[in-house]
């Protein structure tokens, strides 16, 4: 073999090393890179909706997932499977509190187990209590208030003039951001359709605390109860002082709590 050609070979040799050896750094760098990659999306898995679950629904195994969420991004209030291995289980049967969208975190507050209590009872948030009025649709928006809704509750009575003169017709908006349950037997919200349907109802539950009950309770007796709707955007009104020289603050049960003062709108 000539000089040349053992230089040649020396050369190959050599070129076929270095090749090698950066073809492995390339593999370690890329390994290390995935590894890299595979730490940042390693996360938590938590409970999601499988599919868009409407308010009031009772859960099935179809509509619970699970799913890998961030560490940084998993909430306290998030379903973690490390904490609940059974979640998925647990929470069949129970009634969604408010509605979820496919793909959401199920937040166990908003998750209701009946264990046997009927179906408005597991709508009620704690604390507050389910109490049906008598309405009308000329005093309830035409009947365009759908359940979960909210309303104002307005009392219109005829009161006594102080000092005998006669009669006075006073309004009084009594109670302020009070949600609709239900309007007659129906408990879900419109969501489809080109324009709003009337729902004909006698009967509106209402989502009150156990004082505000009562004192929608004495102002049925009072007068005439009416339902005006809110609007769906965030309201920044300041409540306006109650009147107090008015009679209606003065009963001898407690007295009716007066949010704001109405029009006065007529007299004999």
């Amino acid at each position: 073999m000539s000089a040349r050609q053992l230089i040649v070979l020396v050369i190959a040799a050599v070129a076929a090393v270095g090749a090698l050896l950066l073809i492995r750094g390339l593999g370690a760098r890329q390994a290390e890179q995935t590894a890299a990659e595979t730490e940042q999306i390693a996360g938590q898995q938590v409970l999601v909706a499988a599919r868009d679950i409407p308010q009031g629904a009772a859960l099935a195994p179809s509509d619970l997932a699970v799913a890998l969420f961030p560490t940084s991004s998993v909430s306290n209030s998030f379903v973690r499977l490390d904490q609940q291995p059974s979640a998925q289980a647990d929470f069949v049967g129970g009634v969604a509190r408010r509605a979820f969208v496919q793909g959401e975190p199920i937040v166990a507050a908003s998750i209701v187990q009946p264990e046997g209590r009927g179906f408005m009872a597991a709508q009620l948030e704690p604390g507050f209590r389910a109490v049906a009025i008598e309405i009308e649709s000329t005093t309830a928006a035409g009947g365009f208030i759908q359940p979960n809704d909210h309303v104002d509750v307005i009392m219109t009575a005829r009161v006594n003039n102080q000092g005998g003169g006669g009669e006075t017709v006073r309004s009084d908006i009594i109670l302020r951001d009070v949600r609709v349950m239900a309007l007659g037997d129906r408990t879900t919200t419109q969501t489809s359709g080109e324009a709003p349907e009337a729902v004909p109802a006698s009967v509106a539950v209402l989502e009150l605390s156990a004082e505000d009950a009562r004192v929608l309770a004495l102002a049925d007796e009072m007068g005439t109860i009416s339902l005006a709707l809110r609007g769906v955007q965030v309201e920044t009104v300041g409540l306006q002082a109650p009147n107090h020289g008015s009679p209606l603050s003065q009963q001898q049960s407690g007295g009716v709590r007066m949010h704001a003062y109405g029009v006065v709108t007529g007299g004999n």
